[in-house]
Formats: C-alpha cells, sequence, structure tokens
C-alpha cells in the first residue's frame, strides 16, 4: 500500500453527506474546491498499511477530531457555494 492521507477519505465522506441537504453547486470543479478548502483546515492523516487506515478512520471519530471535520467541511460549503469558481450556478 503506498502512502495514502486518510483525511481525504474521511473528508470525501462527510462531504458528500452534508452535500445531500444542501441547494448548491455540486459541479466536480466546486466539490474539488471544496475538499481543498477542509483538507486545508485539518491535519493530515498519512499511513501506509490497510491497518493504519482503519486506526485512523476509527480516531477521527473522536469527539474534537469529528467536530472539527463538521466545521471544516462546513465552512468549505459555504465559502464555495457562495464564490464558486465558475461564472454561472451549475447546480447538479
Amino acid at each position: 500500500m503506498a502512502l495514502v492521507n486518510v483525511m481525504e477519505k474521511i473528508v470525501d465522506e462527510k462531504l458528500n453527506e452534508m452535500l445531500k441537504n444542501e441547494d448548491c453547486c455540486k459541479c466536480e470543479k466546486c466539490v474539488e474546491d471544496m475538499k481543498c478548502f477542509a483538507l486545508n483546515k485539518l491535519p493530515a492523516k498519512y499511513v501506509s498499511s490497510h491497518n493504519g487506515e482503519l486506526f485512523s478512520k476509527l480516531d477521527a471519530t473522536t469527539r474534537q477530531i469529528s467536530v472539527d471535520l463538521n466545521i471544516a467541511v462546513s465552512s468549505a460549503i459555504d465559502c464555495v457555494a457562495t464564490r464558486p469558481a465558475h461564472d454561472a450556478p451549475q447546480k447538479e
């Protein structure tokens, strides 16, 4: 297994979950921008094994990391939704 930032997978899952309830652009560009914004606010969690990946995902369920994750993803959605990187809103 190559080095993997497990936080990317965790942010992907949380972003997809939270976007279901949002009325904003969900085009590929906006979603990638949201993901970048959130990941830049969170610590990286690199692993090099499957066991490390499972442990990191369990660690991400701790209260403070969960709160930080929710805040980072929510802020990312708000920021990109109000200022998308494209000219016209493209709701999908």
